[in-house]
């Protein structure tokens, strides 16, 4: 997750940046809200992700844009977060709002913020968290191709390389992470000149060498050198491909066992 942490950070700057020059107008500091860098920093930023987008569809292949239902939801969650805080606002009017002062409670701020808010949510979901993704699924890639080239000399008698790429949980926060389960990311590589029909038995073990489980992964087709994702019964295909994982876990795989299984495509 280090990548998504990362470029939210950084789309983060823009909304920081205007926040914290709130902050000083509040405090008699600045006359006037800064809005105009920000803003120009926030377009230069998508901009780049558009770049970076079409590098990576170039590079690896990946959809520029999510699936149709990624992009609902990135849609619909910051519509319903603007949508409470616009709720509550006005209950608080109606109710309660003649007896408040301005500068206690301000619906038109109040709207201003929670339109602000849901435009940052919007930036996070649909731009920053599929970059970070995206780069770091690219990263697994690199990371499979080296470690599978590495161990060919060494794979199984067949020519066919499997490589455990990642193993982590899909949060930000650690307070976050406790019911978590690891996401791991097995790479499968077919080494021989010819294409195959390959399936797989992994026995996946903690860092105190004990079971954690043991799966049958799909039966897959995989061309000369081509290098895929190994996919199992929970890999969700109808998710984007950097969102993809093989199987999940309770606890990091430290180490695993593997039997192996291929014939000539029928």
């Amino acid at each position: 997750m280090l990548f998504v942490m990362v470029t939210i950070l950084i789309f983060s700057i823009p909304f920081i940046w205007v926040v914290w020059t709130l902050m000083d107008v509040k405090s008699g500091k600045r006359k006037k809200i800064v809005w105009k860098s920000p803003v120009i920093l926030l377009i230069i930023l998508v901009f780049g992700s558009i770049f970076i987008h079409i590098y990576l569809f170039k590079m690896y292949g990946f959809p520029i844009f999510l699936t149709k239902l990624e992009t609902i939801i990135g849609l619909a969650i910051p519509g319903l977060v603007a949508g409470i805080m616009l709720i509550i606002n006005l209950f608080i009017t109606l109710t309660m709002g003649i007896q408040l002062s301005k500068s206690f409670h301000d619906p038109k701020k109040v709207n201003i913020l929670a339109s602000c808010f849901a435009f940052y949510l919007l930036i996070i979901l649909l731009i920053a968290t599929p970059i970070g993704k995206k780069v770091a699924f690219a990263e697994s890639i690199n990371q499979a191709m080296t470690t599978t080239q590495t161990t060919t000399q060494n794979a199984d008698t067949e020519g066919i390389s499997i490589a455990l790429v990642g193993s982590e949980r899909e949060c930000l926060r650690s307070t976050s992470c406790r019911n978590t389960p690891y996401s791991n990311q097995y790479f499968i590589k077919n080494n021989l000149d010819k294409t195959q029909e390959v399936q797989v038995k992994i026995r996946a073990l903690n860092s105190k060498n004990e079971e954690m489980k043991v799966i049958d992964t799909k039966i897959m087709t995989l061309k000369p050198n081509e290098l895929r994702l190994l996919e199992t019964e929970e890999t969700i295909e109808d998710s984007s491909v950097w969102n993809q994982y093989s199987f999940q876990t309770d606890d990091r795989i430290a180490t695993y066992q593997h039997m192996l299984r291929f014939r000539n495509p029928e």
